[in-house]
């Protein structure tokens, strides 16, 4: 989608901090539903200007990924607006979201491929033409992202899509209380993850890599919208919040696996014979089999 032409970008207002308080420490079972978005969208829209703004000049690699994961609790954040916000208003700006985490992840992809290709080479596969290869092309998809992601312009365009959903909300939920509506939002997600997971458990395995990376996002929903909204709904989600952590550092591993063999696949390596392309692919399948088979019994797990 080309945001340019629906929402046209205004010239940056900078009213965001980098050092605030952490997002929902201001929130309470009184605040209304349109009050609490402010309290949360702020932060996370504070970090990802200051992360843009840092990687403008840096290629830091945590700096990348957390970027990334920003916009990912922004579309999490719009997503449990979205009744309120609009249909068309909400995917318009979580399109935006997931083009910059996109472009945000680029970097890191290229990242996590090349730690599991010196996996690869230290357990005897001779890769080393290809791990020199793909620090070339993390280096290019550094300047890819710090071309794609100027600072100026994703703070204009996260100012004017805080601006807007404020103005929704205020319209249409000033006045009603948040906690009934932050508990049916995590319901839902709650509902979401475990028809996913049951799902996916019931797939064979040529449709089960996609059925666990559906698990994955939705479990990644869910457990955003706990941290944003557990001052209010309280419950002791503390231990769900960690046991949803644990499953998806387990699915993140067989993801970066699946991820990093669909790049290799992908993508054209004129220096690098076509033998060592296929050798790290064989040792990229075999891992992701015995990553696949953890991640599926976590996601069983789940499913109970």
């Amino acid at each position: 989608m080309d945001m340019d032409g629906d929402w046209p970008l205004p010239r940056p207002t900078t009213f965001f901090k980098a050092n605030r308080r952490p997002a929902g420490s201001s929130l309470g079972k009184t605040s209304s539903i349109a009050s609490t978005f402010s309290s949360l969208a702020t932060p996370v829209v504070a970090e990802a200007v200051q992360r843009a703004r840092e990687l403008s000049t840096t290629c830091d690699v945590e700096g990348f990924h957390q970027l990334r994961v920003a916009f990912r609790r922004l579309r999490a954040l719009y997503w449990a607006y979205s009744p309120y916000l609009g249909e068309e208003a909400t995917a318009q700006a979580t399109e935006e979201f997931k083009r910059l985490a996109a472009v945000a992840g680029g970097t890191r992809d290229w990242d996590i491929a090349g730690e599991l290709l010196q996996a690869a080479q230290e357990s005897g596969a001779s890769v080393e033409l290809l791990a020199a290869a793909a620090r070339e092309k993390r280096a290019q998809a550094v300047v890819h992202s710090q071309t794609m992601i100027r600072c100026d312009d994703v703070e204009a365009f996260l100012n004017d899509a805080l601006h807007r959903a404020q103005s929704a909300l205020q319209l249409h939920c000033n006045d009603l209380p948040i906690r009934a509506f932050a508990r049916e939002r995590v319901r839902l997600a709650q509902r979401t993850l475990q028809k996913r997971s049951r799902r996916a458990g019931r797939r064979g395995e040529a449709a089960h890599e996609e059925a666990l990376h559906d698990v994955r996002k939705a479990g990644k929903k869910l457990r955003y919208l706990l941290e944003f909204f557990q001052p209010v709904i309280k419950g002791g989600y503390e231990r769900t919040i960690k046991e949803l952590t644990s499953v998806q550092n387990t699915l993140g591993r067989f993801n970066d696996i699946a991820a990093s063999e669909t790049l290799i696949r992908t993508t054209t390596f004129y220096e690098v014979p076509p033998e060592v392309v296929q050798e790290s692919l064989r040792w990229l399948q075999e891992q992701k089999g015995r990553r696949m088979r953890a991640a599926s019994r976590r996601v069983r797990d789940i499913a109970r």
